[in-house]
């Protein structure tokens, strides 16, 4: 029977800027990186923290701290204070453009749900969550929002902090940096020790940015707008639970000991290849698919430091290129699936680790025609770090990514409980999600890579 649904309170909606006079009117015009998520659903990240306080004492105390400290990392961050604009007397030219006023939406809100069941494992209700999110605000005047905070307090049990940010505005790795330099800040405004947040780099004249490929991502892609925006909001499954699994660092050890031991081909089994390659092996068998059909695994790759020259890490923006496997739904689910599996996103990585835009030239049409095929997608990387995210009030007791849902992607970051372990995501239907968590636990006793792996996932029937 499902909880009744929860009351929820507005106590503040505001905007919040750079500093007045401290940014001046600015454009950073989109690459090939940025324009490929022009019609993508944006990202979102929910932070949980445990805090035993009235919202009278967060209100008063802490969250003209949390403001200003906000402001301050706009100054630096300015593009996501900004708009999405077509360039003025272009037709396709987008540019992420700032001028004085623009701001970001800051929403606080009360919530009588249950901090603990919301934050805590194994899953939740993906529709429990939609009040904890914001939504981007409509375009105005041809300038499309790109960022929205939403503060939620749960009286005397803890605060959820979570961001949303339009996709071709920058990837998850600048997104990330400047939700931690957010957090950095305002523990420091707080007396709390914290790291020096570095800052953005902004240069974009080293990305190749081919004006023929830049334009047939455009014309594909704004052929497709409607239905592709339709189809990501659409696929959020009625009833669905966004579940979490992890894997130790004793068990990825394992898994690559036994991928190597069995594989017939070398290359570099990392971290990263048996994660994706155990996830889609057992998303692949929980949905028995017809042995011949074909199914794709799509994932990003951070070009920043493969690029000639180099890009710094602190890049702010898109720099990511998506990289497709393909298999037969026969060959991962059989007895050696996941070793096949590890070795194709192994390949891939290698592959790409030498030349990142290969195959460039065919990037627009080949992203159509995978998108098409509604590829298994990964989101989110261990090295995001997302777990060490303090705004002064300790590490989050749980982060989730609620826009996987709408994509069926599967979200991945490092683990908070187990040092050097991976924990992903998921947001399937109740009985897809017990599947899945079947063919996990299974699949890690098969394999003899996890002993005394628990045998259930412990979805609540």
């Amino acid at each position: 029977m499902s909880p009744p649904a929860a009351k929820v309170t507005v106590l503040e909606s505001s905007e919040v800027a750079p500093p007045p006079g401290s940014v001046p009117e600015s454009s950073l015009p989109f690459t090939i990186f940025d324009i490929v998520w022009l019609y993508a659903a944006p990202v979102q990240r929910l932070f949980f923290y445990p805090f035993p306080h009235s919202p009278g004492h967060f209100l008063d105390s802490l969250l003209p701290t949390l403001k200003s400290a906000l402001s301050l990392t706009l100054r630096d961050f300015y593009p996501l204070s900004g708009k999405i604009r077509l360039r003025p007397g272009s037709h396709d030219k987008y540019e992420l453009h700032y001028v004085e006023g623009d701001s970001v939406s800051f929403t606080v809100v009360e919530h009588d749900g249950d901090f603990d069941e919301l934050s805590g494992r194994p899953g939740c209700e993906y529709a429990r969550l939609l009040h904890l999110v914001p939504q981007l605000a409509d375009p105005g005047n041809g300038r499309r929002p790109v960022t929205a905070v939403q503060v939620t307090l749960f009286p005397n049990r803890g605060v959820a902090v979570a961001v949303t940010v339009h996709h071709s505005a920058c990837d998850g790795s600048s997104s990330t940096r400047f939700i931690s330099s957010w957090a950095s800040r305002t523990a420091a405004r707080s007396g709390k020790a914290a790291p020096a947040p570095a800052l953005p780099f902004f240069d974009r004249t080293m990305i190749p940015n081919p004006s023929d490929v830049y334009s047939r991502f455009c014309s594909n892609f704004a052929v497709d707008a409607q239905s592709t925006e339709s189809i990501m909001m659409n696929l959020a499954p009625p009833g669905a639970i966004l579940g979490n699994f992890t894997i130790n660092a004793d068990q990825l050890r394992r898994l690559k000991e036994m991928t190597s031991s069995k594989s017939k081909y070398s290359f570099h089994c990392s971290t990263i290849a048996v994660t994706y390659a155990y996830a889609w092996v057992c998303l692949v068998r929980a949905r028995g698919y017809p042995k011949e059909k074909h199914l794709y695994l799509a994932f990003a790759g951070d070009c920043r430091r493969r690029l000639q020259p180099p890009l710094p890490t602190e890049y702010f923006g898109n720099c990511i290129a998506c990289y497709f496997v393909e298999a037969k739904a026969g060959d991962l689910a059989g007895e050696d699936g996941f070793t096949t599996a590890a070795r194709l996103v192994g390949e891939t990585i290698e592959r790409l680790k030498h030349d990142p835009l290969e195959g460039m030239d065919n990037w627009p049409e080949k992203y159509r025609e995978i998108r098409t095929q509604q590829p298994f997608i990964v989101a989110g990387s261990p090295t995001f770090k997302v777990y060490d995210v303090d705004f002064g009030w300790g590490r989050p007791v749980k982060v989730h990514a609620p826009s996987i849902a709408w994509i069926g992607a599967m979200s991945v970051s490092e683990s908070r409980d187990a040092d050097g372990g991976v924990e992903i995501g998921l947001a399937l239907p109740k009985q897809e999600m017990h599947e899945f968590g079947a063919q996990f636990s299974l699949l890690c006793v098969l394999q003899n890579a996890f002993p005394n792996f628990p045998p259930a996932f412990g979805i609540p029937p």
